[in-house]
């Protein structure tokens, strides 16, 4: 069978050609447009033929319609960890596969998360800005005693122990705190022990640390995981850190929150964005409080992970391309040719 990728991939033709060096032969390799503001039609013109489609959250909304526009597909293959991009329920219903590509960045986004946890704790941003744009007096200095914490002795909550929780606590304990996790299905003990956490359901691990990281893929369980009733039940001066999706935290809470002096600080990869110009742009409250440090969700973005990542997906794709079953199917509804 000839095959028909479209990607929607930043990558060009001929990068794209050479992950799949040696096996072009029947696989027709085309790029369906990357622009933020890709239009709805332009994409289901671009997948109408198409066999295999390759796409990530900043790539357009692989909503019902193009779904149904690619009558041909036989997998949709997410380059990124989360799939909430792509329209699943849709995709169960039309009967085509749906696979994501998990643990490629799981290192990038665990470094990212330690960074965010000791920028808060150190103020960082704050100190940083202050003193280029005005300096510091030694009182200001001094004030700023209280302020900034050690992360040696803390308790750190991880909520969602996949792969990036899991380097995320392997990371953190060199630098010593007090480690507590929670996910729905806890882990034997010896595993708990290798990496040195221990359980606590969710209420007592909001109660009991000190800063929360945030771990876990966007799903109807986890929208809004942490909002005003999560954060009422947190230590004063608690701080807050997401890595994951922007809609597992309420912005909102957590900047009234920051403003009442309930939280410390808060570091964020991800938050609502709206679209300027083709152009992203941050769009929540957080942006107009102090002691916040983010980033345009970049965490997972490094060289080293990209690289693995298109091995990853390219490897899964080969899998079909060989009438084999792919791999990281997140619905059943996979039928061999």
């Amino acid at each position: 069978m000839k095959h028909k990728l479209v990607s929607f991939l930043t990558l060009s033709e001929d990068e794209l050609g050479a992950l799949f060096e040696g096996r072009t032969e029947g696989l027709q390799i085309t790029r369906g447009g990357v622009r933020v503001n890709t239009l709805e039609d332009e994409a289901c013109e671009a997948v109408k033929d198409a066999t295999i489609i390759v796409a990530f959250p900043g790539s357009p909304y692989i909503t019902r319609r193009v779904l149904e526009a690619a009558k041909k597909v036989k997998l949709v293959q997410a380059s990124s960890v989360g799939y909430d991009f792509i329209d699943l329920d849709a995709a169960t219903e039309l009967g085509i596969p749906v696979a994501n590509n998990p643990g490629w960045n799981s290192t990038a986004v665990a470094e990212h998360a330690i960074m965010l946890i000791l920028m808060t704790l150190k103020r960082a941003i704050f100190a940083h800005t202050k003193g280029r744009r005005d300096g510091f007096s030694m009182p200001e200095i001094l004030s700023l005693w209280d302020q900034v914490w050690e992360l040696r002795g803390k308790t750190l909550g991880i909520i969602g122990l996949g792969g990036t929780g899991r380097e995320v606590a392997k990371l953190a304990r060199a630098f010593g705190p007090r480690m507590l996790y929670y996910k729905r299905n806890r882990l034997p003990l010896e595993e708990e022990k290798e990496l040195g956490v221990q359980y606590r359901p969710f209420d007592e691990l909001l109660e009991e640390s000190d800063i929360v990281t945030l771990h876990v893929p966007l799903t109807d369980e986890t929208r809004g995981m942490i909002g005003r009733e999560e954060i009422a039940k947190m230590k004063d001066g608690a701080i807050i850190i997401n890595v994951a999706r922007e809609h597992i935290l309420d912005d909102v809470a957590a900047a009234e929150a920051l403003k009442a002096g309930k939280l410390h600080a808060v570091g964020v990869d991800v938050v609502p964005t709206r679209i300027v110009d083709g152009r992203w742009m941050g769009d929540t409250p957080l942006s107009e409080c102090d002691y916040v440090v983010s980033s345009p969700h970049l965490a997972g973005a490094t060289k080293e992970s990209h690289l693995r990542a298109a091995k990853q997906w390219s490897e899964n794709v080969s899998r079909l391309l060989d009438g084999e079953k792919p791999l990281y199917l997140v619905n059943d509804v996979w039928e061999p040719e």
